[in-house]
Parts: C-alpha cells; sequence; structure tokens
C-alpha cells in the first residue's frame, strides 16, 4: 500500500469516524430536547389545564350542591343559579378549548400519546356537557363522579407520560454520554494509530539522509535496514538505494582495479621505456670497444697467441652484448596485431562508461558514427591509448568541464576526436608532448603521449594536436581501415 494510500486512509478514517461521533450526538441530543420539549410545551401545559378544569368543576358541583340544598326562593339563589348554569361552565369549556390547542399543536408529529389524549379529552369534555345538562342533583352527582374520575385518569396518564419522558431522557442522557466517552476514546486511539503509522512510514528517511551523507564522502559500505513486508515508497526507495549502494560498490572497485592496472601499465611502460633508453645508449659504447678491438687485432698480428686469443674472446662478448641489447629493443618495440579487429564505437562506449563514474564536475558527450569502425590493432593497446588522452584531458580540468568524444568515417581512414575544455597549450608544449619524459605536471613519468604514439603508429596509425591557450585541446586520430 502506498504512503498516500495510508495518510489518505487514516485521514478518511478520522474523519468519518469524527462525523459518526459528531452526527450520532446531534441526533441523540435532537431527539431527547424533542421528547423534553413535548414535556414542556404540550404537558405541562395540558397538566395545568387540567387541574384547573378540576378546581372548576369542584367549585361548580359546590354551587350546584348549594343550589339543590336551598329550597327557597331568593335572589342569592338566583344568583348561584345563574353562575352555575353560566359562569363555571363557560370558564371551564375555555379550558377544554385550550388543552385542544395544545393537543392540536403537538399533534402534528403525532407521538403516540397524543392521539390518546385527544380522544380522552373529547370523552372528558362531553361528560362535562352531560354534567352541566342535568336536570336534577342525582344525575349531576352521577355525572360528576364520572367526570372526575375521567379527569383523574387522564390527569395520570398526563403525569405517567411527563415521568416518562424525563426518566427515559435522563437514561437516554447518561447512555449517550458514556456513547459519546466511548466514540471520543475511539476516535483518540484512531488518532495516535495514525501517528504511529505515519511515524513507521517516515522513520527511515533519517537513515535514508544519513546514508546519503556517508555516500558522499564515499562510504560504500552500508545498508539500509527494511523489512519485506514494507511496499511503500518509502520502502521501495530504501531497497532501490540499497541495490545503487551495490552497483556503486562494484563499480568503484572495478575502477580501483583499472587504476591500479593503468598505473602499473605506466610504470612498466616508464621502465621499458628507460631501459630501451638505457640500452639505446649503451649500443654506441659496445660499437666503439668493437671497433677498437678490431684494430687491435690488426695491429698485433704477430704478437703473444695469448693476447689475440684474449682480444678474440672479448670481441665475442662484445658482439653478444650487441645481440642482446638489439634484441631488447626489438621486443620493446609495439608491435601489431595484425590478426586482430578492433570496433571502436563499443570500444569508446566501454571507457566512457567507467570514466563517467570515476570523476565529478567533468561532462563527456560522445558522437559516434552510426556506421561501426573496425581498425586492425590490438584492442588492449588501443584502449589504453585512448584512455592516456583522456585522462591528460580530465587532469588539465581540475576544477570540471567538459569533453567531447567524436567519431567518423572519411575517404577510407576511420577517425576518432578528442576536444576538451581546458586550458589548452602553447605553442613550445604542444612541440614537445609527444617526447619521453616530458610533462607539465608535477606528478607522472611522461610517458602517456609518448607511448600512445607509438601504439597509434604500430597500427599504421596518426594522431595530431590542435591546441590553443584557452582554447582547450584536440587530439584526432586517424587509422586505415
Amino acid at each position: 500500500m502506498s504512503i498516500r494510500t495510508k495518510v489518505i486512509g487514516c485521514f478518511f478514517a478520522v474523519l468519518v469516524l469524527f462525523g459518526a461521533v459528531s452526527s450520532y450526538t446531534y441526533l441523540k441530543s435532537l431527539h431527547i430536547n424533542q421528547r423534553l420539549s413535548m414535556v414542556s410545551d404540550v404537558f405541562l401545559p395540558l397538566s395545568r389545564q387540567m387541574i384547573q378544569i378540576q378546581v372548576g368543576s369542584q367549585n361548580l358541583a359546590g354551587e350546584i350542591n348549594q343550589y339543590y340544598s336551598n329550597e327557597e326562593v331568593s335572589a342569592d339563589r338566583s344568583t348561584f343559579s345563574r353562575m352555575a348554569r353560566e359562569l363555571y361552565p363557560y370558564a371551564i369549556q375555555k379550558k377544554f378549548t385550550q388543552a385542544e390547542q395544545l393537543l392540536i399543536k403537538a399533534s402534528s408529529d403525532e407521538p403516540d400519546p397524543i392521539p390518546q389524549f385527544k380522544k380522552m379529552l373529547s370523552v372528558l369534555k362531553h361528560q362535562f356537557e352531560d354534567l352541566t345538562n342535568s336536570r336534577d342533583q342525582a344525575q349531576f352527582d352521577r355525572e360528576l363522579i364520572s367526570f372526575q374520575v375521567g379527569l383523574q385518569t387522564l390527569t395520570k396518564r398526563i403525569e405517567d407520560e411527563t415521568d416518562k419522558i424525563t426518566a427515559e431522557a435522563r437514561a437516554k442522557g447518561q447512555q449517550n454520554l458514556l456513547t459519546n466517552v466511548g466514540l471520543s476514546l475511539l476516535l483518540v486511539l484512531m488518532v495516535i494509530f495514525c501517528m504511529g503509522l505515519a511515524y513507521q512510514v517516515l522513520n527511515p528517511l533519517p537513515q535514508l539522509i544519513q546514508s546519503l551523507k556517508k555516500l558522499t564522502g564515499g562510504d560504500f559500505d552500508q545498508n539500509i535496514k527494511v523489512k519485506k513486508s514494507d511496499q511503500d515508497e518509502i520502502g521501495q526507495l530504501a531497497r532501490e538505494f540499497n541495490r545503487m549502494l551495490s552497483a556503486l560498490k562494484d563499480r568503484d572497485q572495478k575502477i580501483k582495479s583499472q587504476q591500479k592496472e593503468l598505473l602499473q601499465s605506466e610504470k612498466l611502460a616508464a621502465i621499458g621505456q628507460l631501459s630501451a633508453e638505457v640500452v639505446h645508449e649503451i649500443r654506441n659504447p659496445l660499437n666503439s670497444i668493437s671497433l677498437n678491438i678490431d684494430w687491435l687485432q690488426s695491429e698485433i698480428t704477430d704478437s703473444n697467441p695469448e693476447i689475440r686469443k684474449t682480444l678474440q674472446s672479448i670481441s665475442r662478448e662484445v658482439e653478444r652484448l650487441a645481440q642482446i641489447t638489439e634484441s631488447y629493443l626489438v621486443r620493446a618495440r609495439v608491435r601489431p596485431n595484425e590478426n586482430q579487429s578492433t570496433e571502436i564505437n563499443s570500444l569508446l562506449e566501454e571507457i566512457v562508461h567507467f570514466e563517467r563514474g570515476e570523476v565529478s564536475g567533468i561532462e563527456i558527450e560522445t558522437e559516434l558514427a552510426e556506421k561501426q569502425l573496425f581498425i586492425k590493432t590490438d584492442r588492449s593497446k588501443i584502449k589504453q591509448a585512448f584512455i592516456n588522452v583522456l585522462k591528460n584531458a580530465k587532469e588539465a580540468m581540475p576544477g570540471g568541464g567538459k569533453i567531447r568524444i567524436k567519431t567518423s568515417f572519411d575517404q577510407g581512414l576511420a577517425q576518432i576526436m578528442f576536444s576538451d575544455s581546458g586550458p589548452g597549450m602553447s605553442d613550445e608544449v604542444k612541440s614537445k608532448s609527444f617526447l619521453p619524459f616530458f610533462t607539465t605536471k608535477t606528478t607522472g613519468t611522461g610517458l602517456g603521449l609518448s607511448l600512445t604514439k607509438e601504439i597509434v603508429e604500430a597500427a599504421k596509425g596518426k594522431i595530431l594536436v590542435a591546441s590553443q591557450a584557452g582554447q582547450g585541446t584536440t587530439f584526432t586520430f586517424l587509422f586505415p581501415t
């Protein structure tokens, strides 16, 4: 799973959980508030109306009883009759109307007890009408008892429903509190899990940065530990980094091996060149000695035979030394391998591949001919010649620069050009560049270009140099194909 998927998944999970907690709290609170608003807006005012109706009905019963118990006709009795028949019923009917309006107002959501309360209130209202229409006290008493029982029943139902809703709201409030606490803890655990996941995912980054710093210093003997189960981008990056370290380590070892071989080759070339120079210088005195011995032999023909024998022995030894020196010079000369053919483009690609990883700050560009270029020479020797020129170009640009290698084919000649953007050479230095032991560097044998020229000429080729101070240097190889 990728890091992006993990981060988005964790963020989405936290967001969904937070939304679930918020939605659950809101819906539960809304339901409880609706139920409690039913109590405060409907049931409590309805209970007050029932109490007022009960008080009004008791007052009405008192007036009616007093009316029927006093048989004398008087003005007070007439007043009582009017209050009992008109005033009290009007006030109680008004309370019934207000109670009906409360139930009608609450009937929009049609909760379970409201229709029952409406039905009971309608029955109670008819009972009160029957009470007010009673003709004698006995009938009034019967209707009054039935009305009071119905009124008490409705009042009791309202009180029970109020207590039920209150208790239910209290219980749901406690339940919601526990649920919210549980969901909040779950949300906290989810956040902690996401933080742990982020730490686990990003934990290899500091180690990777430290390894890169060590790699800058040339330390290839390191490795980033990564689990097989880590398949995200960081894990893949760590694996690729480990593979890169392994490849760089192998290349570094190959470069060091090639440098060692090159150094050994230069040393051997220097020794060989020096030996050739020494042998060359020895041949002249040997020739002089040989001539003088021949002269002595011709001058002392009548001398002691032992002297002539000694001179002949010396002459043979001088001749043997001359043969030895000539044989060494013959072996020291570079001979082409007439039976071997080398493809130049692939050889240059091989050289550039390794040379690019050896130094930094130097850009190597190649422009190789589409057609393969074959020359008749030993692959290892011509490779050595190219490496010598490329090495000189790199050493001429310690601060960095550009090297351009181009191959082409023109009029039966294979042409290989090495151009650099270095400081170039003066005419004096350019004229001495192929001389043995000549060098402008503080270190080196001065035999690289001399040996290169011998290799090229042994392959029946030519090497040319074009350079101006401040404008770089170009070495051109020309070989017959």
